[in-house]
């Protein structure tokens, strides 16, 4: 058990800060709403101190998506607590501890009081809520339930970030295991074979070719070590311009979804996000062509947003969304049934939302594949490489018995 420090609504709209023991934080904030309050923060007290806290001070970078979605369930939680526009904003000015984000809100707040809505507000600053954000909330606003709309907003930025932990957290080890074996390739290459090379100076007809090779590639690697980094980088950064341009886009697009495994994750992800966004945008009463507009925009994926303009277009005309999904190759079989079955019944965002909700899980499965193959593949290669400089060395070794003297 721990002790977590909180604030929090109470049902009369009241503020109210105190501490409380629990396991973790859902169960500290699930203990809060059995009080019938509404948590709008609750932290260990010992997390924010020290050293850490001034560095998280001194070095404030720009507001993240996590920071976004604390402030859409804080600005939620007030609302529905009863609290005007204007009120829950001032409150959040108090209870946000980064400057950047303080700052955001305080202008959100001049221009709420203004006499701006909030959509219009937040629409100032692109780099912290996107398009796909402001658009809802701005559904939110002329349906009136916004902090429905908040909440929404919230759960849909804590999956995607919950997503994005997993595969930073599952990419530690491989990455790990890369830089040590490229470390040991390294040393290998720069200390262990010279000292060999040295010892063999002047025999290279006597020595094994596999050996030569290394010898050679060493002295090299050693003597025109600037040649090799320039080159690599030359090639990093025009593979990379080439990426950036619109016929590098256009060919790494079509590519990605032809290879092995990989392809199936590409698919997948655009798949999910794309009904997750729609559903969520239907749900908010958004209607369907903007909606489509909206999902577009917010697409990483020329294929995607092919797609998306023939559905557009094929909406316009009265066609069906599963229809036209089903002349293209990005979307597979089972989400455009079910697409389908959401139109014929009338519950469209619903089954988006139940698309999104299956190829997540798809996701984090296929991402376990291409992770769990990834680490005995970096072995494979390191060891090979590894494999190669030993038994060459232990070979030319093994030759000075054949050597004459």
């Amino acid at each position: 058990m721990a002790i977590y420090s909180y604030k929090a609504i109470k049902q009369t709209g009241d503020m109210t800060t105190g501490s409380i023991e629990a396991e973790n934080e859902r169960e500290a904030a699930q203990r809060l709403q059995d009080m019938n309050c509404y948590p709008l923060m609750i932290e260990r007290p010992d997390e924010n101190e020290g050293f850490f806290s001034f560095n998280k001070t001194l070095f404030d970078k720009k507001p993240g998506e996590n920071d976004v979605l604390i402030f859409s369930y804080q600005l939620g939680v007030l609302l529905e607590s009863g609290f005007p526009l204007d009120k829950g904003l001032s409150v959040l000015v108090d209870l946000t501890d980064k400057k950047k984000m303080r700052e955001i809100i305080k202008s959100i707040l001049a221009s709420v009081r203004g006499g701006k809505s909030l959509s219009d507000a937040i629409s100032k600053f692109p780099e912290t809520f996107t398009n796909l954000y402001i658009n809802m909330v701005r559904a939110g606003e002329s349906g009136g339930f916004l902090e429905q709309t908040l909440f929404r907003v919230s759960s849909y930025l804590e999956n995607f970030q919950e997503m994005k932990d997993k595969v930073r957290s599952a990419l530690i080890y491989p990455v790990l295991l890369a830089i040590v074996g490229g470390v040991a390739i390294m040393v290998l290459i720069f200390f262990v074979v010279p000292r060999f090379s040295s010892i063999f100076s002047g025999m290279e007809q006597s020595i094994p070719l596999s050996t030569k090779l290394l010898i050679n590639f060493s002295s090299g690697v050693r003597t025109y070590w600037w040649a090799f980094f320039t080159a690599i980088l030359a090639a990093f950064l025009s593979l990379r311009t080439y990426l950036k341009s619109n016929a590098g886009k256009k060919q790494w697009d079509s590519l990605k979804y032809k290879l092995p495994l990989v392809g199936q994750l590409y698919s997948e992800m655009y798949v999910a996000q794309f009904a997750r966004t729609l559903g969520t945008l239907l749900q908010n009463g958004v209607p369907l062509l903007n909606s489509l507009q909206i999902v577009k925009g917010t697409s990483e994926s020329g294929c995607m947003t092919d797609t998306i303009s023939a559905i557009t277009e094929g909406v316009r005309k009265g066609n069906s969304i599963s229809g036209i999904l089903k002349t293209g190759f990005v979307f597979p079989k089972f989400a455009v049934h079910m697409i389908n079955v959401g139109e014929e019944t009338g519950r469209l965002n619903e089954m988006l939302i139940m698309v999104a909700d299956r190829f997540d899980v798809q996701v984090k499965n296929t991402i376990k594949k291409v992770l769990s193959l990834m680490e005995p593949v970096f072995i494979l290669i390191i060891g090979i490489a590894i494999g190669f400089i030993v038994i060459s060395m232990l070979l030319a070794v093994f030759s000075l018995n054949d050597i004459p003297f």
